[in-house]
């Protein structure tokens, strides 16, 4: 009978195995866990990089919202002056007209004496008052026609300042949240120039107004009369119509004839379309004209007429544009009602066949007031100015609510990440052999980690804080500080491309 001897020492070969299964497990849990922890806070940083960023960049577009509604409120200013000498200049033609009257009224003593040295004191109250008036109008357009110099060149100034400040954000805000950030010139390069090409592409520097055939001289000018346009709508009640009656139509009739009688008066400050001399530039200069006058409507029963019987006072006054050739302070005032209408939104003319409602907001429907105001007033010219300056504006006319958007590409590498092959690298105390090195094929693609991240500016007016009076919606536009910032997904494209960027490290 054949006999068997116990064997020994074969649970501890299973024991060793197990043990180097575990000890290569957990090895690898380690790398991994290290791995996917650098992962996500190379994203953190990533993303904070981008969007601190991008921040700095939503803070320029605002800058120059503030700025474009600086430069209207600048315009708005200069209307309201030349509007109150057009109106002080009707007033004290009114009352020199009364003092006229008075002094014919001097033929009956009793009345007229007295009545004349009152007239007298008014008119020379009325008259020092305007010219005071106007020189001080004038010191302040000049004055707003500068400060808008200076409002514009701050935009170009502050982006300059916008640079420096997104490349130092850039820099800092990676390095705080991950010290050992490697930013080659490559990342860099490359989150500069997807910046460089999406503001290039939505935003642009109006330079001036013209006429001349070209891809840019026509954006330009659709630009510059949409900023007409918001100036023209930013006018305050008083700027842009001055029209009320002060008598309407009182009278009585009899027997199928009646007669009737109105004081009306009618008057407003416009922004006019000008060329600059002879060449095809375009620029913008305000004027106003308030006229008074009495109406009478007779009506029979075979017809109705309705005319102009006496012109009681009109003024005029204007802010002309200082470009133009040949700008003489005397502003012809009948040619000019021939051919300019007023504009409204987007460079839109009323219309043409409505003669009254020419630059005035119809003024010269009181024509025989207008034409002696034209005639009087024909060198009030309060100061010559430069009209609209050069700004900022988004490039195309879109509905839309995004800006400009960059990519943030940063790189780590795997020295700097304390993975088992780093320690031991590092520590002196122990080394792997070959059986527990796990990384001899290689545990990280180029032995850099990479984080990638995108943010864009956005457009978002919000509703309970500032809501819209119409109601409407407002799209992205630079009027208004509501720009923002947001991260958004990369595409396919971008991803390709940072992949390629990276292999060129």
């Amino acid at each position: 009978m054949q006999q068997y001897q116990k064997q020994k020492g074969y649970t501890m070969v299973l024991f060793i195995a197990f043990i180097i299964a575990v000890l290569l497990a957990g090895f690898s849990l380690y790398d991994n866990g290290t791995v996917a922890s650098e992962r996500i806070r190379m994203q953190n940083t990533a993303d904070a990089t981008a969007y601190s960023t991008m921040n700095v960049l939503s803070r320029d577009m605002n800058f120059i919202a503030y700025t474009n509604r600086a430069m209207v409120a600048n315009q708005v200013a200069m209307a309201q002056m030349v509007g109150l000498s057009s109106w002080i200049h009707m007033l004290d033609r009114m009352i020199q007209n009364i003092d006229d009257v008075a002094t014919w009224a001097q033929l009956f003593p009793p009345v007229g004496v007295p009545l004349k040295r009152v007239t007298k004191i008014i008119a020379t109250i009325t008259d020092k008052g305007k010219r005071a008036f106007d020189k001080f109008a004038g010191f302040t357009i000049k004055a707003l026609d500068a400060y808008g110099l200076v409002i514009s060149k701050s935009q170009h100034g502050f982006q300059i300042i916008t640079v420096d400040m997104a490349v130092a954000t850039y820099n800092e805000v990676s390095k705080a949240n991950d010290a050992d950030i490697k930013q080659g010139f490559v990342t860099g390069t490359y989150a500069a120039m997807t910046l460089a090409k999406t503001w290039k592409k939505e935003l642009d520097r109006n330079k001036y107004a013209s006429t001349r055939r070209g891809r840019d001289q026509k954006r330009w000018l659709a630009r510059y009369r949409e900023f007409a346009g918001v100036v023209r709508d930013s006018r305050d009640p008083f700027s842009s119509k001055r029209s009320r009656p002060w008598m309407n139509w009182i009278g009585a009739g009899l027997a199928g004839f009646s007669l009737k009688a109105s004081i009306q008066k009618i008057g407003g400050t416009d922004f006019r379309e000008v060329k600059q001399g002879r060449g095809r530039n375009l620029q913008w200069e305000w004027t106003a004209m308030d006229t008074v006058s009495f109406w009478l409507r007779v009506k029979t029963w075979w017809s109705t007429k309705t005319f102009e019987a006496i012109p009681m006072g009109g003024g005029a006054a204007h802010a002309l544009n200082g470009g133009r050739r040949g700008n003489k302070d005397n502003f012809a005032y009948r040619s000019q009602s021939r051919n300019q209408a007023t504009f409204f939104n987007q460079g839109s003319r009323l219309d043409e066949k409505k003669k009254w409602r020419r630059w005035g907001n119809g003024a010269w429907q009181n024509g025989m007031t207008a034409s002696q105001a034209a005639y009087v007033d024909r060198g009030n010219n309060l100061e010559r100015t430069k009209g609209l300056r050069a700004f900022w504006d988004l490039k195309k006319n879109e509905k839309k609510d995004t800006g400009p958007q960059m990519i943030s590409m940063l790189t780590k590498d795997t020295d700097k990440v304390r993975l088992q092959q780093t320690l031991d690298e590092e520590s002196t105390d122990y080394n792997r052999s070959a059986t527990f090195n796990i990384e001899q094929q290689g545990s990280i693609a180029n032995e850099t980690l990479y984080g990638l991240s995108k943010a864009e500016t956005y457009f978002s007016r919000p509703k309970d804080l500032w809501p819209r009076p119409d109601g409407y919606r407002e799209y992205g536009n630079l009027y208004n500080p509501f720009w923002q910032t947001r991260l958004i997904d990369t595409n396919i494209k971008e991803r390709l491309a940072a992949i390629a960027a990276a292999h060129l490290m």
